[in-house]
């Protein structure tokens, strides 16, 4: 009887001990990743030195996990001329590169139109090690009606595009083995 009793206590604490620990099992690893945002010349400087674009997007991505579970691990480069990135890349070993740039319309069209696009934020993730290219995107910028054309930043457009960069990007992550 005794026996039993202890038996079934045991067995009970196992059971809850095992529940307990399941999802700390669960987890994944994270993933990483390193955020860069391009410069057209090596001359241009950000403050803040990573770029607007590249905080903002952080912002977004940092709150996001995949569908697996898995947390993101974002390391946010100081911008660079595109020669400059892949050797931080290789010293940092980074498994994964977001790259952003902005790319200026060619129009003054953004002056005149109410609802005027042209200009983007493009993307681009590649495997860090190989440079292979896995996934690009892109999404229109329309900066605030009335502004003279101010420099490129998150703080002056909408819709955000960042938010739907994010999506893309996030899209493409999951699909990763």
């Amino acid at each position: 009887m005794l026996r039993a009793i202890v038996f079934r206590r045991f067995s009970g604490a196992l059971v809850f001990a095992l529940v307990a620990a399941s999802p700390l099992l669960a987890q994944q690893p994270p993933l990483s990743l390193c955020l860069v945002q391009t410069k057209p010349d090596a001359a241009t400087q950000y403050n803040p030195s990573a770029g607007a674009w590249a905080i903002e997007l952080d912002k977004l991505l940092s709150t996001q996990r995949l569908r697996s579970g898995a947390p993101l691990q974002i390391t946010v480069l100081a911008a660079s001329v595109e020669k400059d990135i892949q050797p931080e890349v290789r010293r940092l070993q980074c498994p994964y590169v977001v790259k952003l740039s902005y790319q200026g319309s060619l129009s003054p069209v953004w002056r005149y139109a109410k609802d005027a696009y042209g200009d983007s934020l493009l993307f681009s993730l590649s495997n860090g090690p190989s440079e292979k290219i896995i996934a690009q995107g892109a999404s229109p910028i329309r900066l605030i009606h009335g502004q003279d054309r101010p420099p490129p930043s998150p703080l002056v457009s909408e819709p955000v595009p960042c938010a739907a960069v994010t999506q893309q990007i996030m899209k493409s992550l999951n699909k990763l083995p």
